[in-house]
């Protein structure tokens, strides 16, 4: 008794200044040492205060179960029946409250909402929960019956379940049954030449790069005929050699650049649309179709038989 008393000194201290996390081991210590409602009355305050509405309802509601037993022969605790009472139905205004009432308790096996397991005891009677879209669901043996409630806070509502009805699974309380949507459509199969658009994106790469090569290239080459043109103004005199021979270095650069690109490109097109052609992976083939890239100096194409 000394001991349950002297946690629970502490633990009104601790609440008195806001600290209602270490108040709350001190009253459940208390309670444990001696099950008093009156520890079991600042427990459910200390869990309010920490914002946990859903667990004080229930903790208000097992303490004016508790004090209402002990007041028939200890009066003092009747005060505490009707504050827990009055803490409970002020904290029900910013939850909601779910009551479900079941046909044939014993064909069921349990009961949850919002994904937890609701006592047996506690079946027919309100049961604390956050707002907005809760789902109750009624295990039996060979089945799960699931419904889904949109409550707001300060809401109650009841929902009746009966195990044993046809039917009932995803319909509950009128609720919306579960619609067939009917087989779905099949997959999309690839193209039996889907292995050859890894080497169109390469080949538009390298046509990429090869144009590439010939804008820089070509845009240097005007650069040093312009220069040379300005400063020779005729033929170029033997020390300016050097800057003729990087001229034509860099139109010869320009030129196979420009080839180079072409050929990327035709064979990267080309590749591409046989790529999403010839049919589905799954398609039977009457003849073996085989395809050869085909590149050379100046030519570039696709070979195959079908």
């Amino acid at each position: 008794m000394e001991k349950a008393q002297s946690l629970f000194k502490k633990g009104a201290a601790l609440y008195e200044s806001k600290r209602y996390a270490l108040a709350l081991e001190q009253f459940r210590a208390s309670y444990a040492a001696v099950a008093s409602p009156n520890s079991r009355l600042y427990i459910a305050r200390c869990l309010a205060d920490l914002g946990e509405h859903t667990e004080a309802y229930l903790e208000f509601d097992q303490v004016a179960a508790e004090a209402a037993a002990r007041a028939a022969t200890e009066a003092r605790y009747a005060q505490t029946e009707q504050t827990a009472q009055l803490e409970r139905d002020e904290i029900a205004r910013k939850i909601a409250l779910v009551t479900v009432s079941v046909a044939r308790p014993d064909a069921a096996i349990s009961v949850s909402i919002a994904g937890k397991e609701v006592p047996r005891e506690r079946w027919g009677k309100p049961f604390p929960v956050k707002p907005g879209k809760t789902e109750v669901v009624l295990r039996t043996r060979t089945t799960s019956i699931p419904q889904t409630l949109d409550l707001s806070a300060g809401e109650a509502k009841t929902v009746k379940l009966d195990p044993e009805e046809p039917g009932q699974a995803g319909a509950a309380d009128g609720g919306p049954a579960l619609l067939d949507e009917g087989p779905s459509l099949p997959e999309e199969v690839p193209s039996a030449r889907a292995y050859l658009r890894p080497y169109a994106y390469a080949a538009g790469g390298v046509g990429v790069a090869g144009l590439a090569v010939f804008t820089v290239a070509g845009l240097m080459a005007n650069s040093t005929y312009s220069d040379l043109a300005e400063s020779c103004r005729g033929p170029c005199p033997a020390e300016r050699k050097d800057d003729v021979d990087a001229g034509k270095a860099q139109q010869t650069v320009a030129n196979v650049g420009v080839v180079v690109g072409a050929i990327g490109l035709v064979a990267g097109t080309t590749l591409l649309v046989l790529s999403f052609t010839g049919g589905s992976a799954g398609e039977p083939q009457r003849n073996t179709a085989s395809t050869q890239l085909l590149v050379g100096p100046g030519f570039a194409g696709v070979r195959g038989t079908f």
